[in-house]
């Protein structure tokens, strides 16, 4: 009876050790890997090409009024910023007026005539041929007056588009004929400027990658240009035109006329999606090569092939895209899906 007592006492914290003993093991493994990582480096090699060029208003108008006169008043000069819409010079519209007037009391007249002849026409006390003949005249004169009426509202000069005025080529108390320009008024909101390069250049425009501009007059200051067109016919030096689009933000800081320096970037290999990693982080399944890719700190095998020669520190793969966390070291010990803790770049570690 002591035997069985004894063995049960022993055999409880024996179970007891064991359990805890599992318990560990089993936290252990839900614990995040440390692991080293790096990002692979395109091997998309770039040239720069650096051009001369100046600033252009994207579009100009010569602005006029429509009828002649004589200028009454214009409300802005040489160098004034103005607003699409706004009025920016007047004519003597007297004479208008007073056609106005006259017109309007014309055809009042005539309309209450017509109200007595629609009555005649009714009980057949007048020809049809003279009806019509009186509907016809109340009807020109109706046009007329709103021609006369319009001619009153073309006396206002009004800015089809906001801009600044760069030259005003008349004065108040002149007078000016439909269609005689008053100002030149440039359009800033669409600046642009243009380079023209050698038809070595014109024959890689599919390879330029991005244009960035600098003008002294702001500084050191990089601005982004956008690719309008390149003009595809040659001017009389072999040369092809191109035009960039200055962003809008440069409004009021760049002007037509001030000088700037293009920078045109251009791939320059043909196997612009070819990138190098450190060798080790490759790894072999199933006879074919993959990498680790972190996301959201899970593993996940990317398949890659090696390009060229692939001997030494680094190699150079296709298959990826160039934004990814790989694992650099340690690659052989992991699988899918296990959870990770990014404790560095591999590449600080090695400096």
């Amino acid at each position: 009876m002591n035997k069985i007592i004894t063995s049960i006492t022993i055999s409880v914290p024996l179970l007891f050790i064991m359990s805890c003993g599992n318990k560990t093991t089993d936290n252990q493994n839900d614990k995040p890997v440390n692991i080293y990582t790096t990002t692979p480096v395109s091997n998309g090699m770039m040239e720069t090409r650096v051009y001369t060029s100046a600033v252009e208003e994207g579009k100009s108008v010569n602005l006029g009024f429509k009828i002649g006169g004589q200028i009454k008043r214009l409300t802005v000069k040489e160098g004034d910023v103005v607003r699409k819409g706004q009025i920016v010079g007047y004519l003597d519209d007297t004479d208008y007026s007073l056609q106005v007037q006259q017109l309007e009391a014309q055809y009042n007249q005539m309309t209450s005539e017509m109200k007595r002849l629609d009555e005649m026409f009714q009980r057949n006390n007048i020809a049809p041929n003279d009806y019509e003949k009186a509907r016809a005249g109340l009807e020109q004169l109706r046009a007329s007056l709103e021609m006369t009426r319009n001619q009153v509202k073309y006396a206002r000069l009004e800015a089809p588009t906001s801009g600044y005025v760069v030259e005003r080529y008349m004065e108040e108390g002149e007078m000016t004929g439909a269609g005689t320009p008053i100002y030149k008024i440039i359009d800033n909101s669409g600046l642009e400027t243009s380079v023209a390069v050698p038809a070595s250049i014109y024959s890689q425009r599919d390879k330029l990658a991005f244009c960035t501009g600098n003008s002294p007059v702001i500084g050191d200051t990089e601005i982004p240009l956008d690719v309008i067109n390149f003009v595809p016919d040659a001017d009389n030096n072999s040369l092809f035109r191109l035009r960039l689009k200055i962003p809008a933000s440069m409004q009021g800081k760049l002007l037509p006329g001030m000088n700037m320096t293009v920078n045109l970037q251009f791939n320059k290999t043909d196997n612009d999606n070819s990138y190098t990693i450190p060798s080790r982080a490759i790894f072999e399944r199933n006879g074919k090569e993959y990498v680790w890719v972190v996301n959201d700190s899970t593993l996940t095998a990317q398949e890659v092939t090696r390009v060229g020669n692939h001997k030494g520190k680094n190699s150079t793969v296709s298959g990826l895209k160039g934004n990814e966390t790989i694992v650099a070291v340690g690659v052989h010990h992991l699988s899918d899906g296990e959870k990770v803790k990014i404790i560095g770049d591999i590449n600080s570690l090695e400096k």
